[in-house]
């Protein structure tokens, strides 16, 4: 039996209480995790297809001749093209029968295409279902770590109490597969996102929650202020997520969540009190395969740019992560996620850089400790997970992972960022499965590999310097580096100094007890009563380089 470093325990003694104080959500698993015999089953399911014909439902805000006006006000140029999409959305208006999307969403049928019409959509028979809703107040479970939370009968039951727009699939036989509902299209028609606007106000905890709703494909239309999630992707097999706005939540952005073959693509995500994207609880594939991807997209001015728990399986390619406090996170450590530990992301051909959001000093604690309805700047972003600032990349407890062919700059702290995560932080995944056995706890940031990346110079080759290239903990086996670029051209900057090579990596060691106790108290942050955990540096704006 191996024992904790003497850092390692402090991190694990002082870290708990934190990790427990996250928003809790209902057990959930993989579409493919079969319950009764608790296996796997074979992967099946396939990214959605767009789809420009079929039976549809039309929605408009304010009425058809008010609509009417508005297409001819969005379309309003003389080209060719924009006349002709201008006549077809007005033939399109004239076969409008609802003015909300839920209502729309409540009349459809499985392969439906939603087409909603330039307008601002609030929603407000949602707003107006109380939350909890006493109808549904037997529908409630427990989370793994004890706190009463709304299952899946009661987001069936009730979906607009949480949320203002559902799309919930599974039917009563709650065997976690698609009824009806499923395959639904929900596109906005305006020339761009801004033109079908969902206006989020913080009425709920979600504006859009996609519920084991199989296939579902959300595009072109911006959406705002959640209180937990703007989109929100739950136990779903097949989505995609194309051409939308998200920003202003209290958490997350875009996040999907135990959910397989999805792809984000296209998205703009800014002003989100965690992250703008996040694929959490990532499909299992243990580097086989990348069950979702993320591409074209732009995160920034967010607490975190990217992040994700668990977030296993996930393709990251040709996005740009800037302006965050942190541009990409991965961890291990937050209890109730299933897929622990994280493995296999990859992060290929992005731009990650300039992630030094001051978003921790005096004066923000001072305002975000504020109650939600005393915050009056919409555009301050109150964080609620804790990050190092000024970092490109943090692997917190993680395995498999590659960071390849990207431009990693002007992060004043580090470029990239890997340390290792005990097993007993973990508690237990939502299958019940125990995490804290003492053979579990060296079992993060083992193979994870980082190679031809161009750190600290901007794509016009242009020298910007990260603090360091690269910090290591010295934690785990196989860990390697190769063929990176530091800045203008030179030798990378890293600690420890001399870093293993690929392909061979890293001899298993259970790291650098200085590095480990310097990183404890950090774990403790809560945005409540603890933003400044004695010892950490985490949330200081470090210096820029020279």
């Amino acid at each position: 039996m191996r024992r904790l470093i003497p850092g390692l325990a402090l991190l694990v003694a002082m870290a708990l209480p934190a990790i427990a104080s996250g928003h809790a959500e209902r057990p959930s698993y993989f579409p493919n995790f079969n319950t009764e015999t608790q296996e796997f089953e074979p992967i099946t399911g396939e990214v959605p297809t767009y789809r420009s014909r079929g039976p549809s439902r039309v929605v408009c805000d304010g009425g058809r001749k008010a609509t009417a006006e508005r297409i001819r006000e969005v379309f309003k140029g003389s080209s060719r093209r924009t006349r002709r999409l201008r006549d077809k959305r007005l033939a399109i208006n004239r076969r409008c029968r609802h003015k909300t999307i839920q209502s729309a969403v409540n009349a459809a049928d499985s392969g439906d295409r939603i087409l909603i019409m330039p307008g601002t959509y609030r929603e407000a028979p949602s707003r107006e279902e109380p939350e909890p809703d006493p109808a549904c107040n037997e529908l409630y479970v427990e989370s793994e770590n004890g706190t009463r939370v709304a299952s899946y009968e009661y987001q069936r039951a009730c979906p607009n109490a949480q949320n203002l727009i559902a799309v919930i699939g599974d039917g009563p036989d709650a065997d976690r597969a698609c009824d009806d509902r499923c395959s639904l299209q929900i596109e906005g028609l305006g020339l761009e996102p801004a033109d079908v606007f969902i206006e989020g106000e913080r009425a709920k905890l979600n504006v859009i929650r996609a519920d084991r709703a199989d296939g579902i494909y959300l595009k072109n239309f911006e959406v705002e202020k959640s209180d937990f999630n703007n989109i929100y992707v739950l136990e779903t097999n097949g989505f995609r997520i194309d051409e939308v706005v998200s920003h202003d939540s209290r958490e997350y952005g875009v996040l999907s969540f135990a959910s397989d073959n999805g792809l984000y693509e296209n998205i703009e995500a800014y002003r989100n009190g965690d992250s703008g994207i996040y694929p959490g609880s990532g499909p299992e594939g243990h580097c086989e395969r990348y069950g979702i991807e993320i591409r074209n997209s732009d995160s920034h001015d967010n607490a975190i740019g990217y992040s994700g728990t668990a977030g296993n399986g996930v393709w990251a390619h040709d996005n740009k992560f800037h302006h965050n406090s942190a541009g990409i996170t991965t961890d291990s450590f937050a209890s109730g996620h299933p897929g622990m530990p994280q493995d296999c992301a990859k992060w290929e051909n992005n731009e990650i850089y300039s992630n030094n959001k001051d978003l921790y000093n005096a004066e923000m604690d001072a305002y975000c400790k504020r109650p939600v309805e005393e915050r009056d700047d919409p555009e301050k972003v109150c964080p609620t997970f804790q990050t190092p600032v000024g970092t490109g990349i943090l692997i917190a407890g993680g395995n498999g992972n590659i960071a390849r062919g990207n431009h990693i700059y002007d992060n004043w702290r580090n470029g990239i960022m890997l340390l290792y995560v005990p097993a007993l932080l973990r508690g237990s995944d939502s299958t019940g499965q125990s995490e804290n056995d003492s053979g579990n706890q060296f079992d993060t940031s083992h193979g994870n590999s980082f190679a031809d990346n161009r750190m600290g110079t901007r794509p016009d080759g242009t020298r910007d310097p990260n603090g360091l290239d690269f910090w290591w903990d010295e934690e785990g086996a196989g860990n390697c580096w190769g063929a990176n670029e530091g800045a203008g051209g030179g030798e990378i900057e890293s600690d420890p100094a001399s870093l293993p090579a690929c392909p061979e990596g890293s001899a298993f060691s259970t790291g650098n007890p200085v590095k480990s106790a310097s990183q404890a108290t950090c774990a403790t942050w809560n945005p409540v009563d603890n933003t400044d955990p004695p010892g950490c540096d985490w949330f200081t704006q470090p210096p820029e380089p020279e």
